[in-house]
């Protein structure tokens, strides 16, 4: 039984974040259980990837705390205070959070510039108290164990995780992925809000640039 006064500070987040009453291992335990005997594709593949990091590093709990606080951090969210809209959409659906926390590694690691990452990692390792190669090659796990699964609506019911959880922290999908065509597809939801208003010929306009970016940014 690991006292709470010796789990790190983003542990002690993490656990405030899900409104955990119990040992975070166990915790830990019962929340990959309950997402890979989920129906939804999504929800149990991200729980395999938690599993799969738990005996593959063989850390325990800690390797899902990296990945959900990780996660968390490129979602916009500091961990230094959890805030109650946070905490409520954690338990209202702790599994979307945590998906939004893995799809978060997967889609906007590797987006980062070479100093963002060294932030987050400078960030996460401090808060997690593990060294710094150990967090990459969890995140590279977690990147690879993706890669590895060819499934658009898998990858795109990640990204509606991401959307809904990143609002929360006042990021939107784009600001985590930085993907041109996530950007265009925000901006002609935007116009398509206020067609009304501006007429339905600009929004047929912004359509068409649109799909031209969402194009170009599929072929490079």
């Amino acid at each position: 039984m690991i006292a709470a006064s010796s789990l790190s500070p983003f542990a002690l987040a993490i656990k405030s974040l899900y409104g955990v009453a119990v040992e975070l291992n166990a915790f830990i335990d019962e929340h990959i259980e309950s997402m890979k005997s989920s129906a939804n594709s999504t929800i149990s593949r991200t729980g395999s990837v938690l599993e799969g990091a738990k005996y593959g590093f063989g850390l325990g709990y800690m390797s899902s705390v990296i990945i959900i606080a990780g996660g968390q951090l490129l979602l916009g969210n500091t961990l230094a205070a959890v805030s109650e809209v946070a905490t409520a959409a954690a338990l209202s659906n702790p599994m979307a959070m945590t998906c939004a926390a893995v799809g978060a590694i997967y889609f906007g690691w590797n987006a980062l510039s070479d100093q963002e990452r060294e932030s987050i990692l400078e960030k996460l390792s401090e808060g997690v108290q593990v060294g710094k190669e150990l967090i990459k090659s969890v995140f590279a796990y977690v990147i690879n164990w993706f890669k590895s699964v060819n499934d658009s609506v898998f990858l795109k019911e990640l990204k509606d995780d991401i959307r809904d959880v990143a609002v929360i922290f006042h990021k939107s999908l784009s600001d985590v992925t930085k993907s041109a065509a996530d950007t265009a597809d925000e901006i002609f939801k935007t116009v398509s809000e206020t067609a009304s208003k501006i007429g339905d010929g600009v929004k047929d306009a912004v359509k068409t640039v649109r799909d031209k970016v969402k194009s170009k940014s599929n072929d490079s």
